[in-house]
């Protein structure tokens, strides 16, 4: 397994136990119905937003790192030529 899909895989088991917890302890505490559902709306918003955010970061990482590698084996070509 890759080392960017293991820590795919770690990070995402960490978000959903994260979450799941979260979840759980809300459902257990003792407030209103209502107040739950808007603190798990929020949670959830929140959490859209920073996976949102992740992912474009590891996009932007992966696009520079496939650049450099194009480029890198542009070189290697360019002097098998010669």
């Amino acid at each position: 397994m890759s080392r960017m899909r293991l820590a795919l895989t770690a990070g995402g088991v960490a978000i959903v136990a994260g979450t799941a917890g979260y979840v759980l302890g809300l459902l257990f505490a003792p407030a209103s119905g209502r107040e739950i559902r808007r603190r798990l709306a929020w949670r959830a918003e929140e959490q859209w937003r920073s996976m949102t955010h992740a992912s474009g970061r590891m996009l932007e990482r992966a696009a520079v790192r496939a650049r450099q590698e194009l480029r890198d084996r542009g070189v290697r070509l360019e002097t098998l030529k010669t």
